[in-house]
């Protein structure tokens, strides 16, 4: 082990050899620092990560972070008047200083966060003029849950808000020469329904967006999930921005196999259990995942591919030889959690499955390779076990058959963080993730690691928190050099 320096403190650097990772030349922790004024000991975390460059990256948790140069700085979210606490949602950074960040202000406004240089500045969306009145507790009931980037001052935004009927509307929000329009209500594919009472089982009327990527600034592309005639059941739609120009929604086709009726676990609507990633290396190519139940109530990951702008057929997620029927009769679980694409064709994803007889969950990776997927089980630190499961959160790739997936393994009432590469199409064993001076011992650790990101092929940055060893939480920033 050796010291290194960053900013005006010192922290552990842990050289990869030391540290049993093989395939990570070094990380470097650090304790994400905090506000001005804000006490030390108070809680921290970081949920998500976004670079423009290997010097230059921002993320959000509790608060706001920047890195210039290696030198993090921590904000407090910018207040808008009259509205609630903020709770934000996705971040983007297309150029050097300058993220953005959306999510929520109380219960009853959207919110968009902006960096130039180091300063942040907060302003709110205006809903379209069909939303709900905000009366608390009812309202619009707004959500910001995607946000993309191509370059500085031209973003797009998604969610959804409740419609003066009652219905669900997918909400659609640009940003051009830095300044933030109005919400759009995105019109839904033709057979949707948004019939009110939904039915029985069925969580929603209408749909909403909830993912989005845009390669350049003339091309996006975005994901979400909307109730569909003559069934009113879940499914997978998508809009896509080709030559700036927004075409019609149309939706998507499950896997062969899917269930052709909603399944009432947890209360919630399927067959289709919502994206929970999409990565556009280009225009008009795309790779979304996400989660249904099958025609036997099975949970199973499914893959959407749009290839030259046209979109194929969901297929079945593939699964390690050791896998069993995956299913809960308590809630509906999405099998897969993130993916990433360094170019068409050539992508990571993450999950769980599990086996015949056990409900714990293992972590999953997937690699595609020319079009074809391939399914890995982890393989966890040297000596570690996880009774108590393997959960993978994050993907990113800087180069075809290079990514770095990272989660936590739980068991014996504690949590460890963990970090995967993929090496030229090969997943590596896993390796623990490095913690800053102060942190529990691994008898009482309690680590998460939440988001990755790759801006270059020798750079990683990773978010997440820990338990520090005197008590309380903080929030956690990792840098990872590669090989």
């Amino acid at each position: 082990m050796r010291a290194i320096a960053i900013g005006a403190a010192v922290f552990l650097l842990i050289v990869g050899a030391a540290a049993g990772s093989g395939s990570l030349t070094s990380q470097k922790a650090l304790k994400a620092p905090r506000p001005s004024g804000v006490a030390q000991k108070k809680a921290g975390l970081v949920e998500q990560v976004a670079c423009a460059s290997a010097q230059s990256c921002a993320a959000y948790g509790l608060w706001l972070y920047s890195d210039q140069g290696g030198k993090w700085k921590a904000a407090t979210v910018p207040a808008v008047p009259h509205t609630g606490g903020p709770n934000l949602r996705s971040i983007a950074c297309p150029a050097a200083g300058r993220c953005e960040v959306v999510g929520l202000a109380g219960a009853q406004h959207l919110l968009a966060v902006s960096e130039h240089g180091r300063q942040w500045s907060s302003t709110g969306f205006e809903l379209p003029g069909n939303a709900a009145p905000i009366k608390p507790p009812g309202g619009p009931s707004p959500f910001a849950s995607g946000v993309s980037c191509p370059a500085a001052g031209t973003c797009t935004a998604v969610g959804h808000y409740d419609a003066a009927d009652h219905t669900t509307h997918a909400l659609l929000i640009t940003d051009h020469d830095g300044t933030w329009g109005a919400g759009t209500d995105v019109p839904l594919p033709p057979d949707a329904s948004t019939k009110f009472p939904p039915p029985d089982s069925q969580s929603f009327a209408g749909g909403f967006l909830n993912l989005v990527s845009c390669p350049s600034a003339g091309s996006c592309t975005t994901v979400g999930t909307y109730t569909r005639k003559p069934l009113e059941a879940a499914y997978p739609w998508e809009l896509d921005k080709t030559g700036g120009t927004w075409t019609a929604a149309h939706g998507l086709q499950l896997p062969a196999g899917a269930a052709t009726t909603v399944d009432s676990r947890g209360g919630g609507a399927s067959p289709f259990l919502g994206f929970s990633g999409l990565s556009c290396p280009g225009a008009g190519n795309c790779t979304a995942v996400g989660g249904y139940v099958d025609k036997h109530g099975n949970f199973q990951g499914g893959i959407f591919t749009e290839r030259d702008g046209s979109w194929s057929n969901g297929i079945e997620a593939p699964v390690p030889a050791n896998a069993g029927p995956n299913t809960d009769p308590m809630e509906l679980n999405n099998p897969l959690t993130a993916v990433s694409c360094d170019a068409p064709a050539d992508c990571a994803a993450v999950g769980f499955y599990v086996t015949a007889g056990s409900r714990t969950q293992h972590g999953l990776l997937l690699a595609e390779r020319q079009g074809k997927w391939k399914a890995s089980a982890i393989s966890l630190p040297k000596g570690a076990g996880a009774p108590g499961g393997v959960f993978l959160t994050s993907v990113s790739c800087g180069s075809p058959g290079s990514c770095v997936a990272v989660g936590y393994y739980a068991g014996h009432g504690k949590t460890h963080g963990l970090i995967v590469r993929e090496r030229g199409g090969k997943w590596q064993r896993a390796v623990n993730a490095a913690l800053p001076k102060g942190a529990a011992p691994a008898s009482r650790s309690h680590t998460f690691l939440n988001s990755v990101t790759c801006p270059s092929t020798r750079f990683c940055l990773v978010g997440g928190y820990y338990a520090q060893r005197a008590g309380g939480t903080q929030g956690l920033l990792l840098s990872l050099r590669l090989r």
